[in-house]
């Protein structure tokens, strides 16, 4: 019998669990703390393998997805063979992996046939679960990807060149400069600038004179 899409609940987890079992991970399976993190070593410690498919991002619109019996984590063959998209794969692993880590046991009670039934499955839920079923494994990459301490140390380097230069109108400047200083730290941590900005916030450092020095 198929599950129904409109029964499907995401479980109930506040921001800071999420991150605690992030950087449980983190630490018991990448001690060296360098970053880039290597998500592939990780998941290999987990006995889960990554399978490119042919055609997966333009037949289902996916770029990456864990599969039900939690041992493979599917990702498009073309994006995962290009370097160019290095970063965003490294991401969508990292973000199934979440899904594994925080949803493993709701991920396998739901058996598809397909990746087309999934993908048809998570277009019916219910859009408020659906949004905190992906909310969960994005603040779970975000923080495997990006260790806060590492971040602070990043930013504040930008941040001290900018004072040293005179700039210092911080709470004028919007977005715009945000943006740009994530774009500058992304590469320490190979991932894009809009993840950057969003840790950023996450981890109380914007506006600087937030951050706790």
């Amino acid at each position: 019998m198929k599950p129904d899409p409109k029964e499907f609940r995401a479980p109930f987890l506040r921001p800071e669990v999420i991150c605690q079992n992030a950087d449980l991970v983190r630490s018991e399976n990448w001690p060296s703390g360098l970053v880039p993190v290597d998500v592939e070593k990780i998941l290999w410690k987990y006995g889960i393998k990554v399978e490119p498919i042919p055609s997966l991002k333009s037949d289902c619109d996916v770029d990456a997805l864990l599969r039900g019996d939690l041992k493979t984590i599917i990702v498009d063959e073309r994006e995962y063979m290009d370097d160019r998209w290095q970063n965003r794969i490294r991401f969508s692993l990292a973000h199934e992996f979440g899904h594994y880590i925080l949803h493993g046991s709701l991920t396998k009670s739901l058996h598809f046939k397909s990746v087309e039934e999934w993908v048809e499955f998570m277009h019916k839920i219910p859009e408020e679960q659906h949004k905190w079923f992906e909310l969960h494994a994005h603040e779970f990459a975000g923080r495997l990807l990006v260790p806060p301490e590492l971040l602070k140390v990043e930013f504040n380097k930008l941040v001290a060149k900018a004072a040293k230069s005179g700039f210092e109108r911080w709470d004028k400047t919007g977005d715009a400069v945000k943006l740009y200083l994530a774009d500058r730290i992304a590469p320490v941590f190979g991932v894009s600038g809009q993840v950057i900005e969003k840790r950023l916030s996450r981890e109380g450092l914007w506006p600087p004179m937030l951050s706790k020095k």
